[in-house]
């Protein structure tokens, strides 16, 4: 075989055909999962490629830039070139890439389509060229770049020749006469998502923007009123593929804008000079279908900590230093140490899957995922981690011996970030992160382990400030969706640049987030969200829940027995959800069943109980919920009602006052200098 390193534009360049065999599979690449991750790669890319040509222009010239990296897109095996004439196509098997090269193929269609409009010669010269082969041929599908199995060939000649979104989108409906529903097939989902986000880029719109416009004033005080669940705000990307779903026609965001023609050529010089892909074309002696059977057997993946572990002991086997003893010190423990539910045989501990926040792999590439995230200071994504840590690696002299104890020492803490414990600081932090679903602050929180004791006084005001931020920031009902951000390409990266490790650095960068999206709430923003806003709502169970076990454990003294608390408690509300037979409601008016339905849910009508009490008792009245609560419950956090009679009534007015009265607490646990 002969290796080539070329580009996107280089693969479609030739007057040639890249025909799928039969013994392959048909296009299998879905939205979610293959999709949406390339588009995600295109756009990194195109911004480092306009960064690229901003900063040549800053300093006169490419040659005073380090050379930008190209993102490797994988590789592709293909055939010798067969036949060709002046009335036929020389055509090529593609033994390995098909979905590779089929996928790349319907983004510059796609791409060739959004452009029309704009009447460009010569990037419509360009775009033909790639997506055609120009000539008169005798046989049908000739003039196609690619040439699918037998099943997705009619789907090609027609994203081939039908040339706009709207006759793709007629050709293949999602619905039908008498409420028929057809599911379009991929390679036209693949064309309507690139088509839409294309569209969208050239006007200036980036495909993880809103697709929703924010609420006014009046509207987010009736939702509040309401209780209404806040749910996340769908990207572009999420709208797009909705729409690719449910809709004929596929919506396309701001249609009304012009396309910027720069934004045009920017795209297809990142096609060009962004990405990489490895062709291997073989030779004469080599045979296709013992080649293609050898790249798809059935063995297991490589996981980016194989790739990791097999790349730096090659390094160091080639400095000459002891590999072994490297092995067994550093790295032994992540393939051998056993799983805590296997301590002697059966899984092992850092292979297990698990989920942490949005992300879903196995520990020891959740680690690694973010490791490197602390060594470059970016928000990466998982399946890039190998790429990354190499380009890290690479990026200086580094010492494997170093790095690997650096790397085993933070494994450490990563064990309590996996498995809280409630016995020190560190594994309260880490258990009410994990019930608050928040992991992005992982690598800000190794930077500082790296630099403190984990029992230090230092690290428990560290702790304690992040825990107040995210805390608060629930509380009060703001977004999380910049956290990635805030944590790791602004706050570590700050503190790295500067140096910096010290508490009172991070307290003083955290009180200066500024707006909706970042900034730290006060005392007063915090007090009003803590006892009117509705804190347990669809997903938000275990983040109540954390809260609630923080105010347990603050309302002890250390008079008493530091009991950790038992993993069964569960959410009570004191006033049940179903409240219509038992708690009646002296105005029925709107404006007061929307005070209910609001504060039901608030901080203040919410305490812990055994999952055998919540299901025994929850819609129960007042005064038959009460005394089981006293008597039954050995929780601090619930001697508040024994205050009460079993005549006295539990409304609206009691809620906020329960709230108010727990606020101080709460203040005094989650400061704010």
């Amino acid at each position: 075989m002969r290796p080539d390193k070329i580009s996107i534009l280089r693969l479609f360049e030739d007057r040639q055909q890249y025909l799928i065999p039969l013994f392959q599979r048909g296009y299998v690449w879905n939205l979610a999962d293959q999709i949406h991750p390339l588009w995600e790669d295109l756009i990194d890319r195109l911004d480092a490629v306009g960064e690229f040509k901003a900063n040549a222009e800053k300093v006169g010239g490419t040659e005073k830039l380090r050379t930008m990296r190209k993102h490797f897109l994988g590789t592709v095996v293909i055939g010798s070139p067969k036949g060709g004439s002046s009335d036929t196509i020389a055509t090529r098997e593609v033994i390995d890439g098909q979905q590779r090269i089929t996928t790349l193929q319907i983004l510059l269609l796609a791409f060739r389509d959004v452009i029309k409009p704009m009447g460009d010669e010569a990037l419509d010269d360009d775009l033909k060229k790639l997506t055609r082969n120009i000539g008169k041929y005798r046989e049908r599908g000739h003039h196609l770049k690619v040439w699918p199995t037998n099943v997705g060939r009619d789907v090609m000649l027609a994203l081939t020749e039908l040339e706009t979104l709207d006759a793709v989108c007629a050709r293949f409906p999602v619905k039908g006469p008498k409420r028929a529903r057809f599911e379009r097939p991929l390679m036209v989902q693949a064309y309507l998502f690139f088509h839409a986000l294309l569209a969208a880029h050239m006007r200036g719109i980036r495909f993880d923007d809103s697709a929703t416009q924010p609420n006014d004033d009046l509207d987010d005080l009736l939702d509040e009123a309401l209780g209404k669940e806040v749910k996340e705000e769908p990207s572009i990307a999420d709208q797009v593929m909705r729409s690719i779903e449910r809709d004929n026609t596929v919506w396309i965001p701001k249609p009304e804008l012009p396309l910027i023609p720069e934004r045009a050529y920017l795209l297809l010089e990142t096609l060009r000079d962004g990405f990489q892909i490895m062709s291997l074309e073989l030779e004469d002696e080599d045979d296709p279908q013992i080649i293609f059977e050898t790249l798809n057997a059935r063995g297991a993946p490589l996981q980016p900590s194989d790739l990791i572990r097999n790349f730096l002991f090659l390094q160091a086997t080639r400095k000459g230093e002891d590999v072994d003893s490297l092995y067994n010190e550093h790295w032994k423990s992540f393939d051998e140490k056993p799983d805590e539910n296997e301590k002697k045989s059966g899984e092992r501990f850092w292979r297990k899957e698990v989920r942490q926040g949005r992300l879903k792999s196995v520990r020891l590439d959740l680690l690694l995922y973010h490791y490197v995230g602390l060594r470059k200071c970016e928000d990466l994504k998982v399946s890039h981690v190998f790429e990354e840590f190499k380009d890290w690696w690479e990026s200086t002299t580094r010492n494997t011996d170093v790095e690997l104890k650096r790397l085993t020492r933070l494994a450490k803490y990563f064990e309590v970030f996996l498995l809280p414990n409630q016995t020190s600081r560190l594994g309260l932090f880490c258990r009410r992160m994990q019930l608050l679903d928040t992991s992005t602050l992982t690598p800000l929180v190794f930077y500082f382990l790296e630099h403190h004791d984990a029992d230090s006084r230092e690290m428990e005001q560290i702790l304690g400030d992040l825990e107040s931020y995210i805390v608060r920031r629930f509380v009060c009902g703001f977004t999380t969706k910049s956290y990635n951000r805030t944590f790791t390409t602004r706050l570590l990266a700050e503190l790295a640049k500067e140096r910096r490790s010290d508490g009172a650095a991070l307290r003083e960068k955290l009180k200066n987030l500024t707006g909706d999206s970042q900034h730290w709430p006060s005392d007063a923003e915090f007090e009003q969200g803590w006892c009117y806003r509705a804190l347990y709502q669809g997903k938000n169970t275990g983040k109540v829940r954390a809260i609630l076990e923080a105010l347990e454990l603050g309302r002890r003294t250390n008079k008493q027995e530091l009991l950790p608390l038992p993993d069964g408690l569960t959410v009570e509300h004191v006033m049940p959800q179903k409240w219509d037979a038992n708690w009646s409601i002296p105005n029925s008016s709107a404006e007061a069943l929307a005070d209910r339905k609001r504060l039901l849910h608030s901080i203040g009508n919410l305490t812990l109980v055994t999952s055998s009490f919540n299901s025994a008792l929850s819609n129960e009245a007042f005064a038959v919920k009460r005394p089981e609560i006293v008597t039954t419950s050995l929780l601090m956090l619930n001697t508040y009602f024994q205050q009460f009679t079993n005549q006295d009534i539990w409304d609206e007015a009691k809620i906020v006052e329960r709230a108010a009265a727990m606020f101080p607490l709460a203040k005094s646990i989650w400061t704010r200098p």
